[in-house]
């Protein structure tokens, strides 16, 4: 490894930027510092840091760099068929899915640790969503009392993520998800019940979806998703579904970096509000068109933003019953998504007047909401030139994050120091302090 390094041209310090970065752009979050010093004295780094070693030197070398060259034990893992995008044709092999894909994730603590988030990955199953006819559950007799109980425990879960972030209670809901995926492979049920039954267990898987993404772990994430959506399509339950696509649509504005990837979360929602056909709940209309509008926002599109605006309000002034599932999504979510769309498309002044009447108005338990509501009115602060007001702001909505545990919150704080673009030093150094 030393003569690589001294081919290469880095010193230890630069070979750790470099691993850090490299780790960074996979999703592994190595810290800010990789001791070089130990690997070339002969320690074994943690898998896959050894890895990514071959992989920075290789791209400055210009040819192949293997772990054994750098004096490294290869703990790649072997070849694994394993794919948790797949749609099986039954529920039962969806759950099926559903129950493996939990199990990896309990038992292995680095599943699919170093896998990127990828906005194309949501596309395919978009595409079964709207062409999947509904499966016919076999069997007999499971009780619509252990459906409730279970959506019950559902809703309670939803409850602290949306007070705690994703990192405290993602282990609690994959180990719930695991024990009902395991309990419907087993039970008998009628077809009534079960699809009373499938239809809650992807809202759970859903929930492990939302908190795998909340804990950093995107590629995790999608996969469930991915499964939830294959649920709810085999269940029969149609608007459940065009929930999680408008969920993956969110996902991909709020974690993908390319900004192409806009498009993907576009077509992700018009995907959503095709499946409903004009089914869809006030709230979840309005929620599908503000999400739309997101996408067509960062794309520049300010027509077709406002056009997506105009049907989410339209939407939302509707009279209509809303399902529990839907319980997130009120008046103050709506306006925070308009105010969003409006910072970004030019018109920030309108859009801080409208994220504040949100602030104002987000009940206190939403805790998560109220401080990524925050992070969004100094991002439009910022737009507005106003950093002293951006840096009083993002101050309150740290002393908020502080206690909370949600990588997405944190990517929202790094995503105002990127539209800073540290302009003003104080609050670039406020961000800095609290993301070291």
């Amino acid at each position: 490894m030393r003569a690589l390094l001294a081919e290469a041209g880095l010193s230890n310090c630069a070979l750790a930027r470099a691993i850090v970065t490299m780790g960074a752009k996979e999703g592994v979050h190595l810290g800010t510092t990789t001791s070089v010093k130990r690997m070339l004295e002969g320690a074994q780094p943690r898998w896959p840091v050894p890895r990514i070693v071959a992989k920075v030197l290789t791209s400055r070398l210009g040819y192949q760099v293997r772990t054994e060259d750098c004096g490294f034990a290869d703990r790649s893992p072997v070849d694994d068929t394993f794919d948790g995008f797949a749609c099986a044709p039954t529920i039962d092999g969806t759950i099926t899915i559903v129950a493996e894909l939990s199990g990896r994730d309990l038992n292995r603590r680095n599943f699919l640790m170093g896998s990127a988030f990828t906005a194309a990955a949501f596309a395919q199953p978009a595409w079964l969503a709207l062409t999947m006819a509904p499966a016919h559950a076999e069997g007999a007799r499971v009780g619509s009392a252990d459906v409730e109980a279970m959506s019950m425990m559902v809703r309670q879960f939803e409850q602290m993520h949306r007070r705690h972030g994703g990192g405290i209670t993602r282990p609690l809901v994959v180990q719930f998800l695991h024990h009902q995926a395991q309990a419907a492979l087993r039970g008998t049920y009628t077809e009534r019940v079960g699809r009373e039954l499938c239809s809650v267990v992807a809202e759970a898987t859903w929930l492990a979806g939302l908190n795998s993404v909340d804990s950093g772990r995107h590629a995790l994430g999608q996969q469930y998703y991915t499964q939830a959506l294959n649920l709810t399509r085999q269940a029969g339950d149609t608007l459940y579904a065009a929930n999680v696509l408008g969920e993956m649509s969110r996902v991909t504005i709020e974690v993908a970096q390319n900004p192409s990837d806009a498009q993907h979360a576009a077509a992700l929602a018009r995907s959503a509000l095709q499946l409903a056909n004009g089914d869809a709940t006030p709230a979840l209309g309005a929620y599908l068109h503000a999400i739309e509008a997101r996408g067509l926002a960062l794309l520049g599109d300010a027509k077709g933003t406002k056009e997506a605006l105009d049907n989410a309000q339209r939407s939302f002034d509707r009279d209509g019953t809303e399902p529990d599932w839907l319980s997130f999504y009120g008046e103050s979510d709506l306006m925070s998504d308009i105010g969003q769309c409006l910072r970004d498309t030019g018109r920030p002044q309108q859009g801080v007047a409208l994220l504040e009447r949100a602030l104002n108005t987000l009940p206190e338990h939403r805790v998560t909401a109220r401080a990524k509501t925050q992070i969004h009115i100094a991002a439009a602060y910022v737009e507005l030139r106003d950093y002293e007001k951006a840096d009083q702001v993002t101050a309150e909505a740290l002393a908020a994050i502080g206690p909370l545990s949600s990588s997405r919150i944190v990517e929202r704080v790094k995503g105002l120091r990127r539209r800073a673009d540290r302009r003003h030093n104080d609050l670039d150094e406020r961000i800095a302090d609290f993301l070291n």
